[in-house]
């Protein structure tokens, strides 16, 4: 085999090969228009003719294809040509999409003739037409290597594959692309792949379940319980021949697995082996002092949400789990938090018709629970469905709320804006009862109420919270505590 591949180093050339007969543009199974066709359909009527089935189509084509129905449903068509297998999904059977397939596989051939490049004979070329005639974009595959290639020099940066830190590196997302285009063109090939995938897959599958049941911080992408379904399906196969439908959804679960592969840099000197270690240098968080007032203001619930929201995009990378794990648990927050904001509410409101009582010491606590009520429901409204949400989604959410300056806290800060409002509604609504009170058995009594409400507080924090996590003062154990009840393992250590 005589292609290679550049470094990631490497100059691009350009994107596109151009010559007066057409144009030829390198592109990756994952870049084509594939799920992003917008097609019109016109059924109509036809008359049924006597006999079981109908004539075959008289359309006579200068290359001999074949048609395929992909398990999906995707018709796609196949031919061979003499050095290679070319597959396409563009309806070769219409007469002038047909010559315009044959005029980019001229312009391909002429291009290996002229540059002397050697083609595997295990070769299988897609193409893709464009808008404009002879107009197409292309990759080969190799069935022998894994591996997806093109006649020109080209990167991973016009590619859009990711940077890479190795050749072998680079190996894995090229096979990660070849599995994909298996993927989607299968009814044809399976006969000329060994069913020992299968065998591997099971192998993968199974250390992937144990992995996962036997660590919290697994790398590896499907949860025990989705591999363990896998499993099942994968052993029904074990033994048997491949079948267009089995390598469809086999490739399937190989891409995946080779694209985290990729994300974790698999085989590398340095491999992510833990979800939560992270493998690029990150830059240091500017404007300290919103976070440090952030969490003042709404009792240390940012620095929990921060971190989460830091472990769940580590990387960049979001497993799906830890996700709907998360949103499960802000939605549930957020609706507690809206839920008890009325009995609040009501409650301060009502007791501003009794004598004696004041409105302005009543306005903090219903300010506070209508603040945690409208910004909760509009949490809850804008998250709705999304504990479901797919790990690409995620992805795509959790990047466009990250800044640039100062990471997830703005999103950390409006996540706690429910529950720390609500508890500052609490606090203003007893502050208010008090004063209240205060009227009528006197100020002295008052402030024997209010010792008492502090110590009921930090007895319940003290009862509530770990032996280990004790402090050399009793501000800094009522904080200490209250850091290990927010879930914070940063604020429940020691200090240095």
């Amino acid at each position: 085999m005589s292609y290679t591949q550049p470094r990631c180093n490497d100059v691009a050339a350009p994107s596109s090969i151009h010559s007066p007969t057409g144009t030829l543009r390198p592109t990756t199974s994952v870049a084509t228009a594939r799920y992003g066709k917008s097609p019109s359909i016109y059924s109509y009527h036809t008359v049924i003719p006597p006999g079981s089935l109908s004539a075959p189509s008289t359309l006579d084509t200068q290359m001999k294809w074949n048609s395929y129905p992909h398990p999906e449903g995707q018709l796609y068509f196949q031919a061979r040509l003499a050095n290679y297998v070319v597959v396409t999904e563009a309806n070769v059977y219409r007469q002038e999409t047909e010559s315009q397939v044959s005029g980019c596989l001229k312009f391909i051939d002429d291009i290996i003739s002229q540059q002397q490049i050697m083609i595997p004979p295990s070769s299988e070329l897609f193409i893709e037409l464009d808008e404009f005639p002879l107009s197409c974009a292309y990759y080969f595959v190799d069935h022998d290597t894994r591996r997806i290639f093109w006649i020109e020099q080209t990167s991973t940066e016009l590619l859009d594959m990711g940077t890479i830190v190795s050749d072998s590196h680079r190996d894995i997302a090229l096979e990660r692309l070849y599995w994909v285009h298996v993927e989607f063109f299968p009814m044809h090939i399976y006969t000329q792949l060994s069913p020992q995938m299968v065998d591997d897959l099971i192998g993968v599958m199974s250390h992937g379940a144990a992995d996962r049941m036997t660590s919290r911080s697994s790398t590896f992408p499907y949860t025990a319980e989705r591999c363990s379904q896998l499993l099942q399906l994968l052993s029904l196969q074990r033994g048997r021949a491949l079948d267009g439908h089995t390598l469809c959804f086999v490739a399937r679960l190989w891409g995946a697995i080779e694209n985290q592969r990729f994300l974790t840099y698999y085989g590398q000197e340095h491999a992510q082996l833990d979800r939560l270690q992270i493998m690029t240098p990150e830059e240091d968080m500017d404007h300290q002092w919103v976070k440090t007032i952030a969490n003042l203001a709404l009792w240390g619930i940012p620095d929990r949400f921060f971190f989460e929201l830091h472990d769940l995009f580590a990387n960049e990378q979001v497993f799906v789990d830890q996700w709907q794990i998360f949103m499960t648990t802000c939605v549930s927050e957020w609706h507690t938090a809206v839920i008890w904001t009325f009995p609040i509410t009501i409650a301060t409101i009502l007791s501003c018709l009794l004598s004696r009582a004041s409105l302005s010491s009543a306005l903090p606590a219903i300010l506070s629970a209508s603040g945690s009520l409208a910004v909760g429901s509009i949490l809850l409204l804008k998250h709705h469905g999304l504990e479901d949400a797919t790990a690409s989604f995620a992805a795509r959410y959790l990047r466009a709320a990250k800044s640039r300056s100062i990471g997830m806290l703005p999103s950390a800060i409006v996540f706690s804006l429910p529950k720390g409002l609500y508890l500052w509604s609490i606090v203003f609504m007893v502050a208010h009862f008090l004063l209240l009170a205060s009227h009528v058995v006197g100020g002295l009594a008052m402030f024997g109420g209010a010792c008492f409400l502090i110590l009921l507080v930090w007895a319940a924090l003290y009862v509530t919270s770990p032996d280990e996590y004790d402090q050399s003062s009793i501000l800094s154990k009522i904080l200490c505590r209250w850091h290990s009840i927010q879930g914070d393992p940063e604020g429940a250590g020691s200090p240095a």
